[in-house]
């Protein structure tokens, strides 16, 4: 006897369905191609349906960057690998996950997803969402410094918090652009470290 599955489990199946439709799209024919209709039409879903799980396109895309990654970061173990590390080794490892996450994906996808039309890039934008999940660890780490006295004052934590995911989608479309040339988490952690250091109290 086939049993119907449970609403929570229809839903997660069907906005995984949307997902891959839109990671397929992506992939194969690049942002321009990334309307709410041909995601619909790739899913076979409705529009309805769309807008049931999804409020709009960017919502769609966020979703890699917020739902997606802390899914990552929940089967590698992540948060109690880098617990005992300062805070800025703690950010460092971070956005070196955030790398590693981009290479299991693909280049193909993030070549489309690093675009200027995809505001969910925009940390100035995303930084007030709940939970904010893609900023809120090295916004958290660096709160933590602040509060040891770790970091000089003048330089408010939503600043560095800006450089910081500038720094980062800086190395992401050149890794992009190169086609995989270089080790991108290597690259962040030699541009990022000098810069967390400039900000450290001597």
């Amino acid at each position: 006897m086939k049993l119907d599955a449970p609403k929570q489990v229809k839903t997660l199946e069907t906005k995984e369905k949307i997902y891959k439709a839109a990671d397929n799209i992506l992939k194969k024919k690049g942002f321009a191609y990334l309307t709410i209709t041909n995601i619909c039409k790739v899913a076979g879903v409705s529009n309805g349906t769309f807008f049931y799980h999804f409020k709009t396109k960017d919502d769609l895309l966020s979703y890699y960057i917020f739902d997606k990654f802390a899914e990552y970061r929940v089967r590698t173990d992540f948060d109690s690998k880098v617990a005992d590390l300062p805070f800025d080794s703690r950010i460092i490892q971070y956005y070196r996950q955030w790398a590693a996450y981009m290479n299991e994906i693909g280049i193909e996808f993030f070549s489309s997803f690093y675009h200027t039309k995809n505001s969910c890039l925009d940390v100035r934008r995303f930084d007030k969402r709940v939970p904010i999940t893609m900023w809120n660890f090295p916004i958290t780490c660096l709160e933590e410094g602040k509060e040891d006295g770790l970091i000089v004052d003048e330089l408010p934590v939503s600043h560095i918090s800006e450089v910081l995911a500038t720094i980062m989608k800086g190395v992401a479309f050149d890794w992009c652009l190169s086609e995989d040339a270089f080790d991108m988490g290597d690259r962040i952690e030699e541009v990022m470290r000098p810069y967390l250091n400039s900000i450290r109290k001597k």
